[in-house]
Parts: C-alpha cells; structure tokens; sequence
C-alpha cells in the first residue's frame, strides 16, 4: 500500500485518492453489509464510498479497520479549472498587492508629514493625490471582482481616516 502512494505522488498528483476507514473488513464489507446500516459518503466524479453508519446497531461493529481507496483520474476539465483557477488567483494577488501599497504610501507620507509639522491646507496636497491614486486602485479592484464593495469601502475608509488625523492634528479641522 504504501509502495503505491509514494508512485502515485511520484507521478505528480494525476490520480486523486480518498481514504476512508471502513469498520468492517473488506470481504465482510460485500457479504455482511445491509444497506440500512450504511451511509454513503460521497467521493470524486460521483463515486460513493460506503461505510457503515454510527447509528448502526453494535452487531456490524467489527474489531480490524480496513482502508478503502478510490482512484479517479482527472479530467481535461479538471486541469483547466486548475489552470484559470492559478492565473486568477495571481491576477487577484496583483491587484490586492497594489492596493496595499498605494495605502502604504498615504500612510507614509502622512507620518512625514506629522513629523515635519503641517501650516497650511497647501501642505497637504501630496497626501490628497496620494489618496486619490488609492482610491482609483482600489475602486479599479472592486471593478475587476478582487474586492467587494464593502471592503473597499472599508479600506477608502481607513484612508480617509488616517488624512484626517492629519488635519486634526495640525489644526486644519475640528471634528
């Protein structure tokens, strides 16, 4: 048994097994096995494996466990939902990273400006374009289905937040 797993994982992952552990022994499992006493369990492509049910009376109940596997090759199908499902999830990856960065700079530049002191409302013209590239990032992601709406209202939110701390701070606004 364990010859034939580490050949199947040696040819990449083409064969899909479940293992399921079966209370009866495998010869007892054709012979022995009323269908009352069994729930099936529902494996790849519409395969069942069966195994007796816990609610079953305590006369199925048998001492040796076996291992039952079932092997199903994947289909054409299969590998291409694979395929679009890893040049989707870099896609996503991209665009999330983007809209990360571009809410790391307003908050950077932000913190700068904390430090050096703000005077004046013209001061705070970098933050404003800053936030405006953060917004067109991210309202581009909820357009493209990275994020939900509320998500990125949430992170506009945060956004927003942080230049108004700003204000506050330098006594441009009073909340």
């Amino acid at each position: 048994r364990r010859r034939r797993r580490r050949k199947e994982r040696e040819r990449g992952g083409s064969v899909k097994q479940i293992i399921m552990l079966a209370r009866v022994s495998r010869s007892a499992v054709a012979r022995r096995a009323a269908p009352q006493a069994l729930s099936s369990v529902t494996a790849l492509r519409g395969t069942c494996i069966r195994r007796p049910s816990p609610l079953a009376s305590g006369n199925n109940r048998a001492r040796n466990f076996a291992n039952l596997v079932v092997e199903a090759k994947k289909g054409d199908s299969v590998k291409k939902r694979a395929r679009q499902a890893e040049k989707r999830r870099l896609y996503n990856r991209a665009r999330k990273s983007a809209c990360k960065t571009r809410i790391k700079n307003v908050v950077a530049c932000t913190e700068e400006l904390k430090e050096k002191g703000v005077k004046g409302e013209e001061e705070l013209a970098p933050v404003d374009a800053l936030i405006a590239l953060a917004y067109k990032e991210i309202d581009r992601a909820v357009s493209k289905g990275v994020f939900h709406k509320k998500t990125a209202a949430r992170k506009k939110a945060k956004v927003a937040s942080v230049r108004r701390e700003l204000a506050i701070s330098a006594g441009l606004y009073t909340p």
